[in-house]
């Protein structure tokens, strides 16, 4: 990871600079002048410093000669927000190395940026502490066992892991006298609820004898370096090591904070962190015992920390819950084993009449006795009933209710258990839900009295034609054979009509009939013939089952099919043939496939054919479907609109149980 120093004016970095540096690969700091970061500098912690200049010829100046003495290693690129000669002469007079003027070439920047360096490592296996480890100062049983009595205290101090690594760290410093040291752990999420990542980045939560501004700028990484070797394999790393000699970034990172030790801090499943220290204060080499100490220690920290970070998950996973309940519309109460009452958000408190401002506990006997009841045996007993309705404090208010015992799936359940109460509050819904159904009401009424008044109108007319001319001509044998069929025909529209309205209207078919349906099919078909007067239509079945019987209503079914039939006759008016398939399966269904000489079905008619008073024809009301559909319903069977394809050539499906109990009314 690269670690790339920003110096600008402002606190953050410009956002040109932020996106065209978004990769994992580089790590930015941000500081308003090379002083704030002396150390990190001194030290070669950046490859790379870019210098903003915002046209600031005499900052820009400034900043680039104070790097240049802070460090003779680094190379600084000027970036400018518009170009100009002057500028750019003075940033290279001053030693920059690089100047861009936006817009940026993002990929020439950053291939200069990732670019290998060639960075000398000072050199410290010369120095007595980094030596390879002498036998002595061996620690007894007995002193062992009390540095980890110290230790337990110190870990227990505090649930904030920052804060005893503190006190860890002085503590340790009375057993093994380092003067400098190190804690970095992986970031934790800030909900970490929301996902478990493993964080890439180590950061610095306490240390000792190393500058505030070197922690403020440095990072370590699992990608490289320490990080990465003791992520691949947790164990102690000394800077003079062999695996150490030949990893320029191993030796880097341990010039750049001058210690010779990094020892892993896990929680016994996996790395979390590391502490990187240096040699004894008396200049000797740390012994074999001082090192398995400090490896069990920081193992100990480990798991304090991955406990301190659960407790704090559970901390923030209760408040999260909390805040939804409080942001919720609906009431929820908690309720213990013992009918007590742990919780209750803001919307309960006001249910029960209990001013949301106070911190008292509410008691279970301010319940409404309804309510009391039913979560009473929710909790005792587990009989957890559906969600039921219970009228608020105020008129008209109207809640619902409904329990949610808690159990964890797998286990067994244990009674009494706790269950939470929520009350939704329905009242808006119920007063909606009424304004819609007379709404609907209305609507179906206006719709009905229309087509009525429709149909009334059309069956008049010629009658109150004939009524007009009926005087001057009632001797007339052609005017008296008028009227007949007038009177015939429009009182047979209008009676046809309002026996749809009543099969309609009707809950269901009654009779209890031994019926061939056969009959049925025929008789109907004859019926719809002569209703129309089509006096060449047929009738083509095939595959007939002259033995197929249901129980039922005989005119109610002759009538559903009657009106199948008038609509495909009508629907048919070159060839009046419908075709007719009638079979019945070995499990007793009766299926019967009709189709007429039309086109068959639209998609709008596929859609709405069964809904009354649909049609797309400028006459009739729109019912002849609907009506066959509820008769075949209501024998227990169903009807179905189906579109023509390559793989079907029928209009209506229908689907009918043979020898079953009658629908009653």
């Amino acid at each position: 990871m690269s670690q790339i120093l920003v110096i600008c004016s402002e606190a953050k970095a410009p956002k040109t600079i932020r996106e065209a540096l978004a990769t994992t690969d580089i790590r930015i700091v941000c500081k308003q002048s090379p002083q704030e970061a002396q150390t990190a500098l001194e030290r070669n912690v950046f490859e790379f410093a870019l210098v903003y200049s915002n046209q600031e010829n005499d900052l820009m100046a400034r900043h680039l000669t104070q790097l240049q003495y802070a460090s003779h290693q680094i190379r600084v690129i000027v970036i400018s927000p518009e170009y100009s000669a002057e500028e750019e002469k003075i940033a290279f007079d001053s030693g920059a190395d690089l100047y861009f003027a936006e817009p940026l070439p993002v990929r020439t920047l950053l291939r200069v940026l990732t670019r290998p360096t060639t960075q000398q490592v000072p050199d410290t296996t010369h120095t007595a502490n980094t030596l390879p480890p002498q036998n002595g100062n061996t620690t007894s049983t007995a002193s062992a066992l009390q540095v980890l009595r110290d230790f337990s205290h110190v870990l227990g101090y505090s649930l904030d892991y920052k804060a005893f690594s503190r006190q860890f760290i002085m503590k340790l410093r009375e057993h093994i006298s380092f003067s400098r040291i190190a804690i970095f752990l992986e970031g934790s999420a800030k909900q970490p609820f929301l996902g478990r990542g493993v964080g890439q980045a180590f950061e610095c939560i306490a240390s000792l004898g190393i500058p505030g501004d070197l922690i403020d700028c440095f990072q370590l990484s699992r990608g490289v370096g320490i990080g990465q070797s003791l992520s691949e394999h947790p164990r102690i790393i000394r800077s003079n090591s062999p695996e150490c000699l030949t990893n320029q970034d191993l030796m880097k990172e341990f010039a750049i904070l001058g210690c010779q030790l990094a020892v892993p801090i896990t929680d016994r499943e996996r790395l979390i962190g590391l502490a990187v220290l240096n040699g004894p204060i008396t200049d000797r080499p740390y012994s074999e015992d001082e090192l398995q100490l400090l490896f069990l220690l920081m193992e100990e920290l480990g798991l304090a920390i991955r406990n301190s970070r659960l407790h704090m998950e559970l901390a923030s996973h209760g408040r999260m819950i909390e805040n939804v309940l409080c942001a919720i519309h609906s009431g929820a109460i908690v309720i213990d084993e013992e009918l007590n009452i742990l919780y209750a958000n803001e919307a309960a408190r006001r249910f029960l009449e209990v001013e949301s401002k106070t911190s008292r506990q509410i008691d279970f006997a301010e319940l409404p006795a309804k309510l009391a009841a039913v979560v009473h045996r929710a909790v005792e007993k587990g009989d957890i009933c559906e969600p039921f309705f219970i009228p608020g404090s105020k008129e008209n208010e109207i809640f619902r209710v409904s329990l949610f015992p808690f159990t964890t799936e797998g286990e067994l359940t244990l009674l009494p258990r706790p269950t939470m109460v929520l009350l939704d509050d329905f009242t808006k819904i119920e007063a909606n839900k009424q304004t819609a159904l007379e709404d609907s009401r209305d609507e179906l009424i206006s719709l009905i009295a229309e087509r009525f008044a429709h149909e009334i109108r059309n069956s008049l007319v010629p009658l109150t034609t004939h009524a007009q001319l009926i005087e001057q001509r009632i001797d007339d044998p052609k005017f008296q054979k008028s009227l007949k069929q007038s009177l015939l025909k429009e009182t047979s529209r209008i009676k046809r009509f309002s026996e749809q309205m009543l099969y309609l209207a009707q809950d269901a078919t009654s009779g209890n009939a031994d019926i061939e349906i056969k009959d049925v099919l025929l008789s109907a078909f004859n019926n719809a013939k002569e209703h129309l007067g089509f006096k060449d239509a047929k009738l083509e079945m095939t595959n007939s089952q002259d033995e197929a019987i249901i129980h039922g209503n005989p005119e109610a079914l002759c009538y559903a099919f009657e009106e199948l039939f008038l609509n495909g006759l009508q629907s048919s008016p070159e060839s009046r043939t419908i075709h007719l398939e009638l079979q019945e399966n070995a499990e007793g269904i009766i299926h019967l496939l009709l189709r007429d000489e039309g086109k068959g079905f639209t998609e709008e008619s596929l859609d709405s054919g069964l809904e009354p008073f649909f049609t797309t024809r400028n006459t009739g009301v729109g019912l002849g479907l609907s009506v066959a559909h509820k008769v075949v319903t209501d024998h227990g069977g169903f009807l179905q609109l189906k579109p023509r394809n390559p793989d079907n050539i029928w209009d209506i499906d229908i689907r009918l149980p043979a020898l079953i109990e009658t629908a009653s009314t």
